[in-house]
């Protein structure tokens, strides 16, 4: 399939973009001075979780939860949303299905790891190249709400790569990682229902996963790369084997971690998917639905009104 073709058909996706990565968080003020602090992103709006929200998302004890919206410095509105949640001591990142990471795209990755040499966020991998032929260069980090991000420069043909151009040293989401027992089964959902393109298969050792499930480092993961419509802007599918296993989380709320995504859709209509509750109007100017998918994943679909 050739660049072309990609293109073509990434514009009949019905999801265009990442729109927010919400995580659960037991200390909403850490997810805010950490993003603050450390990768300059800056308070959109604070507030509490409404009952109608709570509904929206088949979570009831979320309703009156503490909230923080973040956003890059670069203005981008591609943000990062904390929910308060109660502790969850048994989760352990990197090993559950559902929404595992957020990748953010940097300028330079070499220059954040810098920058984040002394701050609270546990460095899970050092910078390092994707494969030794590979442009890309990534590291990892956990953040207080035990939720992994991926910081990704990209030093290669960004056209080419379907990579975002980045603004600020640490800019938005470009890729939201989803894990699950059946990649394949993830990747005929999300391309059937949403016509997302199709990137490729893939298969090499990712040490933060290895690390995380006690594997050898040379194991292989298997990945799927999926494109919506607007440029830089993907989903990735992981494959987790056993020992992984569902995400444990306090009853009737988030799940601890990156918990859910919000993708904008093109509209609600004419989606094969079951919406936990019909959509309804929860931001200004979008209507807004969530269902769960095949991994156990809540995910939320806005679209313009």
């Amino acid at each position: 399939m050739g660049p072309g073709t990609l293109d073509m058909i990434a514009n009949r996706a019905r999801l265009k973009r990442i729109k927010m990565a919400t995580l659960g968080a037991p200390n909403v003020d850490d997810v805010e001075s950490w993003y603050s602090a450390w990768l300059d992103y800056v308070v959109v709006e604070r507030g509490s979780i409404s009952t109608k929200m709570a509904v929206s998302w088949g979570l009831a004890a979320s309703a009156g939860r503490r909230f923080v919206i973040l956003g890059p410095e670069s203005g981008e509105d591609v943000h990062i949303r904390a929910v308060e949640i109660d502790p969850v001591p048994d989760f352990n990142t990197l090993t559950t299905w559902g929404w595992a990471a957020v990748e953010i795209t940097v300028a330079d990755v070499d220059e954040v790891m810098r920058k984040l040499e002394g701050s609270p966020f546990k460095i899970l991998g050092l910078p390092r190249e994707l494969t030794s032929a590979s442009s890309i260069r990534a590291m990892q980090v956990l953040g207080p709400a035990d939720e992994v991000i991926y910081l990704t420069g990209n030093v290669g043909d960004r056209v080419s790569s379907n990579h975002p151009e980045p603004k600020a040293l640490i800019d938005r989401i470009f890729i939201m990682v989803l894990a699950g027992p059946d990649r394949p089964a993830l990747k005929k959902f999300y391309h059937e229902t949403f016509g997302l393109s199709d990137q490729g298969d893939y298969a090499f050792p990712v040490q933060v996963l290895s690390d995380a499930q006690g594997r050898p480092l040379d194991h292989k993961f298997d990945l799927s790369v999926l494109v919506a419509s607007e440029r830089g802007n993907k989903l990735e599918l992981d494959q987790y084997d056993a020992p992984a296993g569902a995400r444990p989380g306090p009853a009737n709320q988030l799940s601890p971690g990156v918990a859910m995504t919000t993708f904008e859709a093109d509209s609600l209509d004419g989606l094969s998917v079951d919406f936990i509750a019909p959509p309804s109007a929860l931001y200004e100017g979008y209507l807004s639905a969530t269902f769960i998918g095949p991994a156990g994943e809540r995910t939320e679909l806005v679209a313009k009104t």
